[in-house]
């Protein structure tokens, strides 16, 4: 499902983000990407999304070489995933359920049949009676949850997380990993970049550590 071969990037000659990165991830499979700020996280999540183009190396994502997709591929190619991002990214002058459905406007479908499909998933990330709430009325765990549900409306295989738990509290954070370990169990690949080794420690998954770009252990609990 994804498979990263000897995959750098760099910004310009002296900024090395990733160097020499091999790792699989198998479907259905649950990971999370570790490692100091700067270490490498985010970039690998970058380049899975083709935000970022790979500078050396090969990388495959659901049977695309991602290295040679041109623009005009692109948009087929990010259907079959979903991204998180830390700062949520929220429209603040659309309702909560007009966010989550307007990835499914953005796809063809019409605006009764998306607004259907927002409030049922809006209703599994625990937000059935914020739906016409806006941004700014929710706390940051709530956003967090209205990121999540934007990101699986389309039914994606592979979902990516930067940070999911960054700015919020032990407890929170935990909820938020349930909600993940869910869709994961529903059979979507989950990849995680977080920094939270407590919280990593405790859910006994795969994980990647990164330092300075480097791959530097691949852990698998027994």
């Amino acid at each position: 499902m994804i498979t990263f071969n000897r995959v750098s990037k760099s910004y310009g000659k002296h900024n090395k983000a990733l160097s020499d990165v091999s790792f699989e991830v198998a479907p259905g499979e649950m990971l999370f990407l570790t490692g100091h700020s700067g270490a490498g996280k985010t970039s690998i999540l970058k380049l899975i999304m083709r935000i970022e183009t790979i500078s050396y190396g090969q990388a495959e994502v659901n049977g695309h070489n991602i290295r040679h997709l041109s623009a005009a591929q692109l948009p087929h190619y990010r259907r079959d995933l979903g991204m998180i991002f830390q700062d949520h990214r929220l429209l603040e002058n659309r309702s909560i359920l007009d966010n989550v459905a307007m990835s499914m406007w953005l796809r063809g479908f019409t605006v009764k049949e998306s607004r259907k499909q927002a409030r049922v998933i809006l209703g599994q990330v625990g937000l059935a009676e914020k739906t016409g709430f806006y941004p700014s009325q929710l706390s940051s765990g709530q956003q967090q949850r209205v990121g999540i549900a934007r990101a699986i409306i389309a039914k994606p295989s592979i979902l990516l997380a930067d940070e999911p738990t960054g700015n919020l509290d032990p407890d929170l954070s935990l909820e938020l990993m349930d909600l993940f370990m869910r869709i994961n169990q529903n059979g979507t690949t989950v990849v995680i970049a977080s920094h939270d080794l407590i919280l990593i420690k405790r859910l006994r998954k795969r994980v990647l550590v990164l330092d300075s770009g480097q791959l530097i252990d691949d852990y698998r609990p027994a």
